[in-house]
Parts: C-alpha cells; sequence; structure tokens
C-alpha cells in the first residue's frame, strides 16, 4: 500500500537548519559504506555544505507533517568532477524506506526545475545507477550516455530539458 503525500511539504533545507542532521543521517544510511565515506558526520557535514539558500549548492527536504525530514534532494554546480561542462547535476536524492512509492522522490526532483530555471539553467543533469534510471525516466529525464566508473560500475547519464 502507498504512504499518503498529502502530508509532505517541500522545503528549502536552509530554512530548515535543524534538519540537516537528520538529512545528513538519511544519506548516511543510503550510502554511508566503502567505497563511499562511512562516518555519519561525513554526510552530516557535506548535508551542511549542501544547504544553500540561492546559488548553488542547494538542498529540498521534504517534511512530513509532524516536521520530520522523510527525504531530500539537491542540485550542484557539477557531479561527477569529468563532466564538469554540463550542470547543474541533482545530488543526494533520499526518501526514507518506509515513505517511499509515495510520490516524495518526484514532489522533490519536480522542485528543482523552478530553482535551476530561476538561476538561468535550461536543463538539470542527473548520474545514477541502474535500479534508480527508470525513477528519472518516469520524472522527465532523457538518457544520454552510460559512462563506466572507475570502480567498474555503470554511471548512467540522464538529462532533463525545460
Amino acid at each position: 500500500m502507498l504512504a499518503n503525500v498529502i502530508d509532505v511539504t517541500i522545503e528549502l533545507l536552509a530554512d530548515r537548519p535543524e534538519l540537516i542532521e537528520p538529512v545528513g543521517l538519511l544519506r548516511f544510511d543510503e550510502w554511508g559504506r566503502p567505497p563511499e565515506p562511512d562516518t555519519a558526520q561525513w554526510w552530516i557535514n557535506v548535508t551542511r555544505q549542501e544547504s544553500g539558500r540561492g546559488d548553488l549548492p542547494v538542498t529540498f527536504v521534504a517534511c512530513d507533517s509532524e516536521g520530520e525530514a522523510v527525504g531530500a534532494v539537491g542540485i550542484a554546480e557539477f557531479d561527477p568532477d569529468d563532466l564538469g561542462d554540463r550542470s547543474p547535476w541533482v545530488i543526494g536524492m533520499v526518501v526514507r524506506p518506509d515513505r517511499r512509492r509515495a510520490g516524495i522522490g518526484r514532489l522533490l526532483v519536480d522542485r528543482l526545475d523552478p530553482h535551476a530555471r530561476g538561476l538561468g539553467f535550461g536543463q538539470i543533469w542527473v548520474a545514477t545507477g541502474p535500479p534508480a534510471t527508470e525513477f528519472y525516466r518516469r520524472c522527465g529525464y532523457r538518457p544520454a550516455e552510460v559512462m563506466r566508473s572507475p570502480r567498474g560500475e555503470d554511471a548512467h547519464i540522464l538529462v532533463k530539458r525545460m
């Protein structure tokens, strides 16, 4: 059964600094194992650095009716480094496992479009693994290329033109 997303609001993380640590911990729980950094504090610090207000990077947080963080997504100037000629990039997209498949990820990703347009961008890029590729396609992103990472993993590069 899908969770109800009506109780979710999308806010700028810079306006909710008390949620920087919970969002950092969500990201740590999702990715905090080798070869990625494996300390919670690293993920919290990066989330703080990505919680800008106007210029990039900026992060949006999905909050439930109790004000708890249930997901987050950001955009940054470029990521990964070898694709720096394209910008901006989706970063740190995560939804709490018990709230997935309820439309929260879509609400978060859709919030990036007006912010990127407001900064003068006409497109948004994302690099992701195969499991998330279909999610981004449903959100309007189109395949651009597949790259092999230094660790031998496929990175699917998708773009959304606005």
